[in-house]
């Protein structure tokens, strides 16, 4: 049963509060799916997660999917550390490229010396 103290149902309509919302013919509440009737202490308690929350946790840490973490959509966690993963290894797929041009570049034209400061031998 429903708490009376949420609902009123004085008129042909009811008007209800927080955990419940009308049904279609407004002849009687039901309970809203983001908030909880507690028994006990006979209050209604807001399921919700916090916008701010979100928003600070999307701020900093949107690489590591905590704000999609925070409001449970834990599909679009594992896409998004997929995402972040597959960037971090084209980034340094792309870094070895550059470092293997840059490297053959450079014993190419005989720009290093070795170890002990000897140029090498131009033999290319």
């Amino acid at each position: 049963s429903l708490p009376t103290k949420y609902i009123n149902c004085s008129s042909q309509k009811c008007v209800c509060s927080d955990c419940f919302y009308a049904t279609n013919s407004y002849k009687s509440c039901a309970y809203q799916r983001c908030w909880k009737y507690d028994k006990t202490t006979q209050t209604c308690n807001d399921l919700r997660k916090d916008q701010r929350t979100a928003f600070l946790l999307s701020l900093f840490l949107s690489a590591l999917g905590a704000a999609n973490f925070y409001v449970e959509q834990y599909t679009m966690v594992e896409r998004w550390l997929g995402v972040t993963f597959l960037i971090i290894v084209l980034m340094w797929i792309a870094l070895m490229v550059l470092w293997w041009v840059a490297d053959f570049l450079v014993f190419a034209e005989n720009e290093r010396s070795a170890g002990d400061g000897c140029p090498l031998v131009a033999n290319l």
